[in-house]
Parts: structure tokens; sequence; C-alpha cells
């Protein structure tokens, strides 16, 4: 045989008789390096394309399934322990029984004022003064017949003062106030004859019962009559729909006395 590197004719031994391919040495042309039939099954191996390779369609299910039972479980477990949802504010407007909206004091208003009227209201649309007062709801819309309108403070703070000047020293037998909510407020009612001194005639200061309407009956002489509000719930302020006298005043001719609204005869 002629040998690869220089050419030459040389004389091998006889190779062994073997299917073991590192023994078996491939043909080749004059000038060429002999290539061993395993390096050549080798390089025909690396030089076929790799098959295709199938992601199995089982796996991508499963994939799927489990992504849907963690956005699940997820979910469910943020609605178990979502926090309690906060107290709905105190509305600011409340219906004021004409369709339109006042907006005042930061409390829900439960209104039922049929029963409150004008008849012998002896401070009905008489002049009106107060402590304070909000700009919409001024003292005058806290006597003026109407269920409507209200007086309301200007702020939360206590005491405040609403009174009425009745013209003339009468004989005040009762009073109603018809409040802005259903609320225990606590509070005074005083008469003067002078707008200086007065007189305290009842004394509501440790009220505790939730009420919209309050009456109180007493006998006092006086001119002015004031409702002084000493205290108030949460979410309340100061402020009336409606503040009525009744009393008794001197008639002329007979030297008698008149009655009005829910005072009693005096002779």
């Amino acid at each position: 045989m002629e040998c690869p590197t220089c050419f030459q004719k040389i004389t091998a031994p006889q190779a062994p008789e073997s299917d073991d391919p590192k023994f078996i040495i491939s043909g080749t042309k004059t000038g060429e390096r002999p290539i061993p039939s395993a390096m050549a099954n080798a390089s025909l191996l690396s030089s076929a394309p790799e098959p295709a390779r199938n992601f199995p369609v089982a796996a991508i299910v499963l994939v799927v399934l489990v992504c849907a039972a963690a956005v699940a479980l997820f979910v469910f477990w943020g609605e178990i322990f979502k926090p309690a949802p906060p107290p709905p504010e105190p509305a600011v407007t409340a219906d004021n029984g004409t369709g339109s909206s006042s907006q005042s004091a930061p409390a829900t208003r439960t209104l039922d004022l049929s029963s409150i009227g004008s008849d012998n209201n002896l401070a009905l649309n008489k002049p009106a003064s107060a402590s304070s007062s909000e700009g919409q709801n001024p003292p005058q819309n806290g006597n003026d017949g109407n269920n409507a309108t209200r007086w309301c403070a200007a702020n939360g703070n206590v005491p405040q003062w609403w009174e009425v000047d009745l013209g003339g020293v009468i004989t005040v037998t009762n009073t109603q106030v018809a409040w802005e909510m259903v609320s225990a407020y606590q509070y005074q009612i005083e008469v003067s004859s002078d707008n200086v001194s007065w007189t305290t005639v009842a004394d509501k200061t440790a009220n505790a019962t939730p009420a919209q309407k309050n009456s109180d009956n007493f006998s006092a002489s006086g001119r002015y009559v004031r409702i002084v509000v000493t205290g108030l719930q949460p979410n309340s302020w100061a402020s009336f729909f409606e503040f009525q006298v009744f009393g008794s005043v001197a008639s002329s001719g007979d030297g008698g006395t008149k009655t009005n609204g829910n005072s009693t005869n005096q002779q």
C-alpha cells in the first residue's frame, strides 16, 4: 500500500479479521488521507438535520390548568380576607321637603314635620337672632312657619342660642321645637322681659332621649324667649326647622286674657 503521508509504497501486516470500525479504513484517492469508517459515520450523523422536538400537548394543558387554579385561589383568598368597608360618610345634603337640597352639618336628616303647624304661634315671623348662623340658614328661618326652612348654627360647637322677640310681655305656657334630626338634643328654655336678665323655665341639659320634636310646658312672663343648645350628639349641629311659642296675652275690653295655642285660660 502507499503511505498516506510520504506516498511511498510500503508493505503493512494483514489486519485481523474483525467488524470493529476502528480497524476498517475506507478507500481514498492518491494524495488523500484515509478516513476511518467510524469518523465518516460520525461526520454523516453530525451533518444530518436535528429532528423537530414536539412539546407534549398534555404538558401545555397542565400548565394552563395550574395557572388558572392559582388565579382562582388568589381571588378567593382576597375575598375572604378583604377588610370590611368603612361606614358610609353621613350625608351632607338632605331633601328639605321641597325637592331641593340643603347643605350644612354633616349628618343624616329624617324629617316628619307634618304635625307642626303655625296656628296661634306667638313667635311666628317675629324678630329673631342667634349666637351664630350658617349662611343659607339664618335665624329668621327658625320661626317663619315654613317647615322646609331652618336655622342652623355656623358650626358644631356648643353652647349656641336662638331667641325671638314677641313684641310685648306675655305669659308663656308652652314652647315646641322641631329639630333638624332625630337626636337627643340637650337644651334650656329661657325667658326674659328686658333681654338682659334671663330665667330658665325648662331644663333639658341632661336629655338622652332621641326625638325630632320636643314640647315643654311651663308658665312664665316675658317678652323674649330663648333656646340654648348645651349638648349635641355626634354628627349633629344646633339646628331646627321651627320654634313655636304659645301662651296668653291680655285682651282689650274685658280685663281678661286671651288664650293662644296650647295654653289654658287664665282669669
